[in-house]
């Protein structure tokens, strides 16, 4: 699927250029372009592009970008970046702030590209952000209620509309990606994110699904990434991260309908999720990630883990003994484009 994550990022580079007052480049020629890149890549050049790292990564204390850790990073072949350097999980203010405005968080991907073509062969990176309703990430961006609410309109044009400025406020900073919508079926009302879902019939998730996907991507420059593949909100006791125990049945006619929307809609990405179906560990399981992503549901576009995910194999599922084969395991059993770390 490494084709596919390339021709992601030239869809995010054209869509930058375009808008810049070049000509576009004809859809049918992404895919050339793609084979032409990965013919030349190296297996180090590889594993940089299915590496996304979290930005405090490459920020100073003081939240202003370093320069020599980005340059060094790009060396190493690093394809991705996401978040905000001010998401700490509390009000954090630095410098007078506790937000940056889309100006100053797309200069400073700029200079991430920047840097990153420079060392890496001109290659470059993808930015993702978390705007599940609205660029919340972003002084003065338009904020919505959250999915819940969205569900509880009945309205699929209002969540259009909500996918869609969504999507213009996030490609204002500079970021193509956008980790939403979160399409999971409300199971459990003590699961700490039911406020995420659309709500709890699947007729009703799969509905608006399709309306926000078609939302955000409707600019024709940004990704929507439905999210988190699957059964993530069936959990027992409403901890989140708890295991699951699903039948098929289950699974295909209460789970799968939002996800299938949303690829019939055209969703480009999709991220697996913390928990166990079955026994099994999504991100290490190949009946979701290969055989009902890939095969079943004919998803073909960037799969991607959730956050560290790959590393949880060894430090909460305790299925692998190291990073190594955690690592291992991952990318011979899934389908997984990209690791968050």
């Amino acid at each position: 699927m490494l084709k596919s994550w390339i021709a992601a990022l030239c869809f995010a580079v054209l869509g930058s250029t375009a808008r810049d007052g070049t000509s576009f480049v004809a859809a049918d020629e992404w895919d050339d372009q793609a084979d032409a890149i990965v013919a030349n890549f190296s297996l180090h050049d590889i594993i940089g592009q299915m590496t996304q790292l979290a930005i405090y990564q490459v920020m100073t204390e003081d939240m202003e970008l370093d320069e020599d850790i980005v340059r060094a990073n790009a060396k190493m072949g690093v394809g991705s970046y996401l978040g905000a350097p001010l998401s700490t999980g509390y009000a954090t203010i630095i410098n007078d702030t506790y937000a940056w405005t889309a100006e100053h968080f797309r200069s400073v991907i700029s200079r991430i590209q920047e840097i990153t073509m420079e060392e890496n062969g001109g290659h470059p990176i993808v930015y993702g952000l978390d705007s599940v309703h609205g660029a919340g990430y972003l002084m003065d961006a338009v904020i919505f209620g959250h999915q819940i609410n969205g569900g509880a309109s009945f309205n699929p044009d209002l969540v259009y509309e909500m996918g869609r400025v969504t999507g213009r406020d996030t490609l204002a900073a500079g970021a193509p990606w956008i980790f939403s919508p979160m399409l999971e079926v409300s199971q459990n009302l003590l699961w700490s994110r039911t406020f995420e879902s659309f709500g709890e019939d699947p007729h009703l998730v799969s509905v608006m699904a399709d309306a926000v996907v078609r939302g955000i991507q409707s600019n024709n420059g940004t990704a929507a990434c439905m999210k988190h593949f699957i059964a993530y909100s069936k959990t027992p006791s409403g901890h989140d991260k708890d295991g699951v125990t699903i039948s098929d049945f289950d699974l295909l006619n209460y789970f799968v309908p939002p996800f299938k929307a949303a690829i019939g809609a055209g969703a480009m990405t999709v991220m697996e999720n913390y928990i166990s179906v079955n026994g099994v560990p999504v991100v290490e399981n190949a009946k979701l990630l290969k055989k009902l992503l890939r095969h079943d549901l004919g998803f073909n576009g960037v799969a991607t883990t959730d956050y560290n995910e790959v590393n949880t194999l060894q430090s909460f599922h305790r299925t692998a003994r190291n990073t190594d084969e955690a690592t291992r395991m991952s990318l011979t059993r899934s389908s997984i484009d990209m690791s968050m770390v």
